[in-house]
């Protein structure tokens, strides 16, 4: 069911492009990134998102949607939820440049440990002359400042958040029924689309729904009232928040093996867990949990097929 062009509250976002080429033949890297035997060197781009680097350095639960609707209320709300957005991105751009530093040095002081270690007659790694610390140590300086700059700065922009708003109280009894009947309409909308092919069985929040097409197109059409007042994100957010628990609900139907009829998902690999090359197709599993998984061709990315599964090492629904 496709409907009218946006105008709620839920943040359009643009769906990935498919690459022509199979993911399988296109993913690099080695180690723990591993997604699973059939994607050997199969590496997986992090993303944080901004509710996880929230609560990871301020102690605070503020979720992406609720920035998100932020950004369409009134008064300073939308100034320092973009900020908000801006800083967790630069934060989190920060940290993977981090990281990179940090193996390059770790590697050449592997090779160091190694030259010292051989014995005679036997080959050492070349070293460089110029020294690692020399070309790298500048780096890691700047990035380990830039960092603590970024993490303070977001700790001041969640102060202010919580100066300027507050949470939405529990919702009472006369609101509570107009909130089940706007997330029953939403849910029958989603099954409707899932019947048609629109977006997969196992389709579990508002971010999963946004890579398929525009969420807020549900909440227009089933008529969830929006002004920008805090009370209309109050209300939008708590609908949101009861269909993915419907989504999510233990025992509803997921695609998985066997049954799935969405055409961007492939639920098989020809690769056993010993990376042998098999002569069937065998169910796909997951290599770190072993839940039933699958590849999602438009998203680009591996995904367990239950969505009320945790997220693990390998496999992260971002949301």
């Amino acid at each position: 069911m496709r409907l009218a062009a946006p105008t709620g509250s839920w943040q359009r976002r643009q769906l990935p492009r498919v690459r022509s080429q199979p993911a399988h033949r296109r993913h690099r890297g080695t180690g723990d990134t591993l997604m699973h035997p059939a994607v050997p060197n199969g590496r997986r781009q992090e993303n944080p998102v901004t509710s996880d680097l929230i609560r990871k350095y301020t102690g605070h639960d503020i979720t992406d949607d609720a920035v998100a609707a932020a950004r369409h209320a009134t008064g300073a709300l939308p100034v320092i939820a973009a900020a908000i957005d801006d800083t967790c991105h630069a934060l989190s751009s920060t940290e993977a440049a981090l990281t990179r530093n940090t193996d390059t040095i770790a590697a050449h002081l592997a090779d160091v440990r190694c030259a010292l270690a051989v014995g005679p007659g036997e080959p050492a790694p070349a070293l460089d002359p110029l020294g690692v610390l020399h070309g790298h140590g500048p780096r890691l300086s700047a990035l380990t400042v830039q960092r603590a700059t970024q993490i303070g700065h977001l700790q001041a922009l969640i102060r202010i958040w919580l100066a300027h708003h507050q949470p939405a109280p529990p919702p009472t009894a006369d609101r509570a029924e107009p909130i089940r009947r706007f997330a029953e309409r939403i849910v029958a909308a989603i099954d409707d689309d899932i019947s048609e092919g629109i977006v997969p069985a196992g389709v579990g929040s508002s971010t999963d729904l946004h890579r398929y097409l525009d969420g807020s197109d549900y909440l227009i059409a089933a008529g969830v009232p929006y002004d920008g007042t805090d009370d209309s994100i109050g209300l939008t957010v708590a609908v949101q928040g009861l269909v993915v628990a419907r989504l999510r609900a233990p025992g509803r139907t997921f695609c998985t093996h066997g049954t799935c009829r969405f055409a961007a998902h492939d639920h098989t690999t020809r690769q056993g867990p010993d990376g042998v090359d098999l002569d069937v197709a065998v169910p796909l599993r997951c290599r770190h949990c072993d839940q039933p998984a699958h590849y999602e061709q438009r998203l680009d990315d591996y995904r367990h097929d239950d969505p009320a599964v945790p997220d693990c090492r390998l496999i992260h629904r971002d949301d």
